[in-house]
């Protein structure tokens, strides 16, 4: 990574970790939500249950209640009832005109609040009855141990009889309180389950998302560093050919080298344009049937140079008569080039089976370069390599085939673009192919 796109691979840093931390809050928030509207609904629910139960039980007993001629209580009735050996506690609560409240019977004492507060509440559940029989009222508070506790009680009236007898039952305020505990700490350790997954999956889907871009902006900035470095030379030679004042017996000529120079800008540019619109999957090579040997001889014939020996049979593929051009310049280019040492020594072509050879008698495969020829950047004895090669290389392998240089017998270098061949027999039945 070039240090000049340090700020901007910080900016990219700090904008993954604001949407990580964004996405963590807003995950926070509605599990918080969530997770408060959970638990209230089940303490509601909870805390229902628990007032049903205990006015059941208080209503019940208080109707099973009974005296006999004697005006004794007879309590085996509300001792012996189902509703007086479960979970709620009970107490039934005795008094006569005059006298105090009395306990005749208790159930899970503990259950209930302290005597004193107990006597208060059968007061309040006589003074609130108003006389009626059977109204009951329900009060919150605690037992004698401290927890909360919901308390129902019901009173007993008789025509014939002035004692008052008020049936207690109590509970803690919500039913099954470790279940709702239990409940709460799988909301709270689900809920941080959730955060920081999604806080991990936002991080690495940030991240995934910006090495896309770091890798977009590799190609805009190869993009751009090929441009400069392959045009560098040209516009430099066209600027001196216009600096040059040629003469007037050299102005065709100097016509022609400037004609040249920006037909090679051109495919360089057109090149390097078609390379990025289909790494970024903007476009895709074209898929085209032709003859590959036509094509060689058009491109060989285009370079105009004497030296060039095209030697074609009839071969066809599927392919872009665009990018390939380009790649079979950019290797003739390579050849005259390299070949130059001899000018006399021609460069040969040779086209056949989806196979473009050309030969040159150059100084052969720089061993330094002949691991990576097609590297861009790799550096050779002529300096460094330009993107030429590396076009080709990359043509071939868009069109699912290759490309290699490897030293000719005798001297020079043989380069090689090697392409699938099309099946023309395509459309017919499978068995005449066969």
């Amino acid at each position: 990574m070039s240090s000049h796109r340090s700020p901007v691979v910080a900016r990219m840093n700090r904008a993954r970790w604001l949407m990580t931390a964004l996405a963590t809050v807003i995950t926070a928030a509605a599990v918080l939500i969530f997770g408060y509207v959970a638990a209230s609904v089940d303490a509601h629910a909870r805390e229902t249950r628990a007032n049903d139960q205990v006015e059941r039980v208080s209503g019940g007993l208080a109707r099973a209640i009974q005296h006999d001629d004697k005006q004794t209580l007879d309590l085996s009735t509300v001792i012996d009832d189902e509703l007086a050996k479960g979970s709620t506690a009970v107490v039934v609560e005795v008094r006569k005109p005059g006298e105090s409240w009395k306990q005749a019977h208790t159930y899970q004492r503990s259950y209930m609040p302290d005597d004193a507060q107990i006597a208060t509440l059968a007061t309040q559940i006589e003074d609130g009855a108003d006389g009626i029989l059977y109204q009951g009222h329900r009060y919150g508070g605690t037992d004698i141990t401290g927890r909360s506790v919901t308390v129902s009680g019901t009173p007993v009236f008789w025509s014939d009889w002035d004692t008052i007898v008020v049936i207690l039952a109590g509970t803690e305020s919500m039913a099954d309180p470790g279940a709702h505990r239990t409940l709460v700490w799988e909301l709270t350790i689900g809920g941080a389950l959730l955060v920081l997954l999604s806080a991990a999956a936002t991080f690495l889907l940030s991240g995934r998302t910006q090495r896309q871009a770091l890798r977009l902006l590799d190609e805009h900035e190869q993009f751009l560093g090929d441009a400069a470095h392959e045009l560098r030379t040209p516009l430099t030679t066209l600027k001196l050919l216009t600096e040059s004042r040629p003469k007037p017996d050299e102005v065709q000529q100097t016509l022609a080298e400037a004609r040249r120079l920006a037909d090679r800008m051109a495919r360089l540019v057109t090149g390097l344009l078609a390379r990025a619109r289909m790494q970024s999957g903007i476009a895709e090579p074209e898929r085209t049937l032709l003859r590959l040997d036509q094509l060689a001889e058009a491109v060989a014939e285009e370079a105009g140079d004497p030296r060039l020996v095209v030697t074609a049979h009839p071969s066809v593929v599927v392919g872009d008569p665009q990018l390939l051009s380009l790649a079979i310049r950019n290797m003739l280019e390579n050849g005259l080039t390299h070949g130059a040492v001899n000018r006399a020594a021609p460069v040969e072509v040779h086209v056949a089976e989806g196979r473009v050879s050309i030969r040159d008698h150059g100084p052969g495969v720089d061993p330094v370069m002949s691991a990576s020829p097609f590297n861009r950047g790799a550096a050779g004895r002529t300096g460094r390599n330009g993107i030429g090669l590396a076009l080709v290389a990359w043509v071939a392998e868009a069109h699912g085939g290759n490309a290699s240089i490897e030293p000719a017998a005798g001297g020079g270098t043989i380069a090689t673009l090697w392409l699938p061949p099309a099946d023309i027999t395509v459309g017919n039945p499978v068995d005449a192919r066969r």
